[in-house]
């Protein structure tokens, strides 16, 4: 297909003196004011480039965006072509680290990371028989064809998504879509995540239709919540509140603000035999802790949509952080259990623990970090690329 190949001779671009130390660490982006080729307007959007140092030695190749601060995201290390074969090889081996080595036996996960497994712009989850995938750069738009026709022949789903909906899309001009691209869903879509039956709405719900990033923090947050009565705000399906009193707190009430989400969330309760353990209420989170009762719960879990999605908006996030982490602290016992997360990338782990501690000092408690957690490890970080680390997950006991 020869809009997803580049073309024999590949054009190059060459970096500014210096600035190709970073690529060489391992990072997978370029920025438009690290080019000393001009203008970028001469390259096609989403056509493939090679990039060279200032010193015009290869750093690999990628795919171009010249009206992207990220105008190249590199794919290909120096020496190897681009091909349809080199794209089934990176996806199948970022799903054979899944199968064999992050969750073997577990038919749902993140299947593709983007840059985290060689493949920037592209997002994969499988849930069981369907398979959700998500394209949010124009270079990977041009790849969209064989990516769908792949994935039908790894995964063979029931059913393949595609959500193309991600707010991301719109900084490379692309507009949101999604719909079902092959097969049916099935009308009742489940799927079994750490012995917790979870019904899913792939075309409706958030992200691809489950928060597969918390899956581990769940499953550990069940250390600490035995005999406890929880607090899960921002609810969404129910998740953290199913996880905790199967890992045997006494009651969980969950709270978000959509109707949808608390419906879902009681849904699964139901599903899983724990509705009696588990009420879910549709309110404002700020709203219900300025109502709540001071000491009704033992536990209070954090989950908030993200706070800060661009640098500019970082000011208002602290103080919204700030706010919600020292209400909830209000509410708890010495002894009590705060799991506060950030999924801010723009809000890094040090800048975390400082919004903990003001907020802590604004309560009049103390705190100790029990654990400091990120993402799961289906989401794997880059060590040479921090923008692959965006979550935070503190529990901290509250004194």
């Amino acid at each position: 297909m020869e809009s997803a190949s580049p073309s024999t001779q590949l054009p190059g671009i060459v970096l500014h003196p210096g600035r190709e130390k970073r690529i060489l660490r391992g990072h997978r982006w370029v920025f438009s004011n690290e080019i000393s080729t001009n203008p970028l307007s001469q390259f096609e959007p989403g056509s493939w480039v090679e990039v060279f140092s200032g010193k015009g030695i290869s750093l690999g190749s990628g795919y171009i965006n010249p009206r992207s601060l990220i105008a190249v995201r590199i794919l290909c290390p120096p020496g190897v072509r681009f091909s349809r074969d080199f794209l089934e090889e990176r996806i199948r081996e970022a799903v054979r680290r899944r199968e064999e080595f992050y969750y073997p036996g577990s038919s749902c996960y993140r299947a593709v990371f983007g840059e985290s497994d060689g493949l920037p712009g592209l997002v994969v989850d499988r849930y069981g028989d369907v398979v959700v995938y998500q394209v949010n750069t124009l270079g990977m738009v041009r790849l969209e064809p064989w990516v769908r026709d792949l994935l039908l022949e790894i995964f063979r789903p029931a059913a393949l998504v595609c959500r193309n909906d991600s707010s991301v899309r719109a900084l490379d001009g692309l507009s949101p879509e999604k719909g079902v691209v092959h097969g049916g869903l099935p009308e009742d879509c489940r799927v079994s995540i750490d012995g917790i039956e979870y019904s899913l709405r792939p075309l409706e719900g958030q992200k691809t239709g489950f928060y597969l990033d918390q899956r581990d923090n769940r499953r550990a947050f069940q250390r600490w919540t035995a005999g406890r009565r929880v607090l899960d705000l921002f609810c969404y399906n129910g998740a953290w509140s199913l996880a905790a009193v199967a890992g045997g707190a006494i009651e969980a009430t969950g709270v978000d603000q959509s109707g949808d989400a608390v419906e879902q969330a009681a849904a699964n309760a139901a599903l899983n035999g724990l509705e009696d353990r588990c009420r879910f209420v549709r309110e404002e989170a700020f709203h219900f802790l300025r109502s709540a009762n001071k000491s009704d719960y033992d536990c209070i879990i954090l989950d908030p949509p993200s706070f800060a999605k661009t640098r500019n908006a970082l000011a208002a996030a602290k103080k919204g952080y700030t706010d919600l982490n020292r209400r909830a602290l209000l509410l708890l016992p010495p002894g009590g259990i705060l799991v506060s997360c950030s999924c801010s990338y723009h809000v890094d782990e040090g800048l975390f623990e400082e919004i903990l501690l003001q907020a802590a000092q604004a309560s009049g408690r103390r705190l100790r970090l029990l654990e400091a957690r990120t993402q799961a490890v289906d989401h794997p970080i880059l060590l040479a690329m921090p923008e692959t680390r965006y979550l935070k997950c503190c529990f901290l006991e509250v004194f």
